[in-house]
């Protein structure tokens, strides 16, 4: 069971928000918990002995550090132990699911990552001990953002008046942005990741020009719509159960330069590399060839978040050389030249990283990079022009969206007039319920 099941939808979501809201002041995140472990269970029932064990070792683990924080020794070995067993379920999982062909790993990427964080804080003393294990579970493996994230620091946790009373008012707008950011994964993720597939099939017989800036084009807008979609969601969900969670995506194509890129495109996994990794390696003298060391290693680790593959490390290279670039030579440049064509600039080298990206085998992105210059192929082929036929308005209302138009009206709506935003977001949540039940029957 994921958020794109009817069961999900229409059972456990509607379940899972009357239990909350009619809890106890007190009891409100123990349901919270109870919620979270119950989608694990049903979403990956062979797995669930395994989360939850984890889930109760690191607990335990939590109180160990407390009791013995005025200890030296014992804490920093307790620290250790923390960050090397979540290593090691990341390293299991990201492989497991490499092998399965799955695309990231679900849950435990986000736990261990979360927990990692956690003990840092706390070995620090930057992050308070959670005495309940329900809160510990809440934090760690919220189910609104088990999927994709977004990460978040125990500092960071904010939570909503709706966390200890009914709002209909922060449920309504949570359940808008959980239905828009279901809608883009139901509505656009999904057939664009099966016109990618159809694509690729098409290219493996015979490969041409435009087969192969329409794949990278299509790719593109599928990751853009899964991520943000998961990223909407993720927060919808939060708002629904009394939690603020940070934005994890923002329109990262639109980005005036590669580095904002990066700063734009998962961004809580960024930060979170950046302050664990990138901040603990600086020093006082912060010089070039550390600067270059230093962001190759946190753009190869953004790239492995997404799975332990060749092509996921040689995009954080890719993009680690645009940044690098940007930094040393060309960030002066940037700032004089109009908005527009650093956003061309920043366009261009991001949806050529996404060939890359997309790519499972390093000869085929070559073979892609090759085809997209017009080498040895032909400009269309009959496969090609029949797909594209096929899916122009797929195509068209994924160019739309994928800018930031819409979401800038919603916003200036919001701003001016309330009334009429809030008319708009109940008439869209409910032709997406729509359309996203019929993609789903």
């Amino acid at each position: 069971m994921g958020f794109n099941s009817l069961t999900f939808l229409y059972l456990f979501l509607p379940a899972a928000l009357i239990l909350f809201n009619i809890a106890p002041k007190k009891l409100k995140n123990s349901v919270v918990a109870a919620v979270s472990l119950g989608f694990i269970g049903f979403s990956q029932p062979e797995n669930f002995v395994f989360f939850l064990a984890d889930i109760i070792l690191l607990f335990i683990l939590s109180k160990a550090m407390s009791a013995n924080f005025e200890k030296a020794k014992i804490k920093r070995a307790l620290l250790v132990f923390a960050i090397a067993f979540n290593a090691a379920v990341i390293i299991v999982f990201s492989v497991s699911n490499q092998l399965s062909g799955g695309f990231s790993p679900f849950a435990a990427m986000v736990i261990s990552f979360t927990a990692i964080g956690y003990f840092v804080d706390f070995y620090k003393g930057e992050a308070e001990e959670f005495s309940s294990f329900s809160d510990f579970v809440v934090f760690l493996a919220f189910f609104g953002k088990l999927s994709r994230g977004p990460l978040i620091r125990a500092k960071n946790l904010k939570f909503l008046p709706s966390s200890e009373k009914f709002s209909l008012s922060e449920t309504g707008n949570g359940l808008y942005f959980f239905i828009r950011g279901l809608g883009k994964y139901v509505v656009l993720a999904l057939p664009l990741a099966k016109l990618h597939e159809n694509l690729l099939a098409s290219n493996s017989e015979e490969i041409s020009v435009i087969g192969a800036w329409l794949d990278m084009v299509v790719f593109s807008m599928m990751i853009f719509f899964d991520l943000s979609g998961f990223c909407d969601m993720a927060r919808g969900l939060g708002r629904c159960f009394g939690m603020d969670l940070p934005q994890n995506f923002y329109f990262p194509f639109q980005s005036p330069s590669v580095s904002d890129f990066l700063d734009r495109f998962n961004m809580t996994v960024t930060g979170f590399f950046r302050h664990y990794v990138y901040d603990v390696l600086r020093n006082d003298k912060n010089s070039r060839p550390q600067f270059i060391v230093n962001t190759v290693l946190i753009s190869m680790l953004c790239g492995i978040w997404f799975g332990i593959e060749m092509n996921f490390i040689i995009w954080g290279i890719y993009i680690a050389v645009f940044v690098i670039i940007e930094e040393l030579f060309l960030n002066r440049l940037l700032k004089k030249i109009p908005v527009t064509f650093t956003r061309i600039y920043t366009f261009a080298v991001t949806m050529f990283s996404m060939v890359i990206f997309s790519s499972s085998e390093t000869g085929f992105f070559l073979t892609s990079f090759k085809a997209m210059f017009g080498i040895d192929v032909p400009i269309i082929t009959d496969g090609t022009s029949y797909i594209v036929s096929q899916n122009v308005l797929l195509l068209m209302v994924g160019a739309f969206f994928m800018l930031s138009l819409f979401s800038m009206f919603i916003n200036y709506l919001r701003k001016k007039s309330p009334a009429l935003y809030s008319t708009v977001a109940v008439l869209e949540s409910a032709l997406l319920i729509i359309f996203i039940t019929a993609e789903l029957i």
